[in-house]
């Protein structure tokens, strides 16, 4: 059986079950219809280059963890 995750619709309280092979996709709400933000369940690694649209796009907060190899 696949993994799933869940996520509670924005607009009307539905819970909506998204396969572990959709992380990441946006998504609709089965009962409304409207979108579902992406669920990330890992990491993403971003760079100076994705970080600002990344974070301007993603409608939820977000955790971020700053590090340096040195």
């Amino acid at each position: 059986m696949e993994s799933r995750y869940t996520t509670k619709c924005r607009s009307c309280g539905a819970v909506n079950r998204i396969p572990a092979g959709k992380e990441g996709s946006e998504g609709r709400c089965g009962a409304c219809g409207n979108a579902l933000p992406p669920v990330y369940a890992h990491p993403v690694t971003l760079t100076d280059g994705t970080f600002d649209d990344f974070i301007r796009r993603y409608p939820l907060p977000v955790l971020a963890e700053f590090w340096a190899p040195w």
